[in-house]
């Protein structure tokens, strides 16, 4: 399990519907803002790489929802060898 922190404009309608689409193909859940993960941001252990995770494309220093969802749903399938993941 790993966690995702996504910022958005909460006045944009598209993006809280966008968000919404996320959560509801149940691959994502939404934690509670107050909850504390005990996660030591100072550890750069979080910041080194591990080899263990997919590339991200080059030259990319951002992405849409649009993109980030399909990236994550590519490496699940990727990494589980599984193509019956839907969305």
């Amino acid at each position: 399990m790993c966690t995702i922190t996504l910022s958005y404009d909460k006045k944009d309608a598209v993006a809280r519907e966008k968000l919404a689409i996320l959560l509801s193909s149940g691959l994502f859940t939404q934690l509670d803002e107050s909850s504390d993960l005990d996660i030591d941001y100072s550890d750069p252990w979080l910041y080194e790489d591990h080899g263990d995770l997919p590339p991200l494309p080059e030259g990319k220093d951002s992405f849409t929802p649009e993109e980030a969802f399909d990236l994550i749903i590519k490496d699940i399938r990727k990494i589980y060898a599984e193509d019956a993941v839907c969305v």
